[in-house]
């Protein structure tokens, strides 16, 4: 269902990502869709952390790599940019965010969402520098966001390497350097 459901986001966007539609192409109706989803709200959530755990996995091994930390944390901005204009990954974020303001399962999962991507990035940001690394993280990460939405929207003359040449900015100086 999910990877329908993907699939629907990917080709049609986030109007057309209903449950009827879904219900359609699964050959199925939406109220069977709504009793396993609950709302459109839990589609979305769904979709988020299915997205999401596939990246985890991901990052689990840049963390883990022989890499540099400065390279690991390039590695972790790499999946956590989207991967090109309309990316569904990000699509749904941003569907997400003015939504969390009014369902708290969406406003939960977007903070432990949001922490699991803080917390990597200050595990390697700690590797660094001896200095207290939670606010230069949430830095970090306010930018990424920030720059995945105009990557997202296709901003001219952004790349990721452009991205990655604005958030290494932000990196400590590396102990004993």
């Amino acid at each position: 269902m999910l990877e329908e459901a993907w699939e629907l986001l990917a080709q049609k966007g986030l109007a057309d990502l209903t449950l009827s539609e879904l219900g359609r192409r699964l050959g199925t109706n939406a109220s069977h869709l709504s009793y396993y989803f609950g709302s459109k709200n839990g589609l979305l959530l769904d979709l988020l952390r299915w997205s999401e755990d596939e990246l985890s996995e991901q990052l689990a091994g840049v963390l883990a790599s022989d890499a540099s930390a400065e390279e690991r944390v390039r590695g972790l901005c790499e999946l956590f940019l989207p991967r090109a204009a309309g990316d569904p990954r990000w699509l749904l974020w941003v569907e997400l965010w003015p939504r969390v303001l009014r369902d708290p399962a969406l406003r939960e999962a977007q903070r432990e969402l949001d922490a699991a991507w803080r917390s990597a990035l200050a595990t390697l940001l700690a590797e660094m520098t001896d200095e207290d690394v939670d606010p230069t993280a949430r830095r970090m990460l306010a930018l990424l966001d920030g720059l995945s939405v105009a990557l997202l929207t296709g901003e001219p003359g952004l790349s990721k390497e452009a991205a990655w040449e604005h958030v290494r900015t932000l990196l400590p100086t590396q102990r004993g350097v």
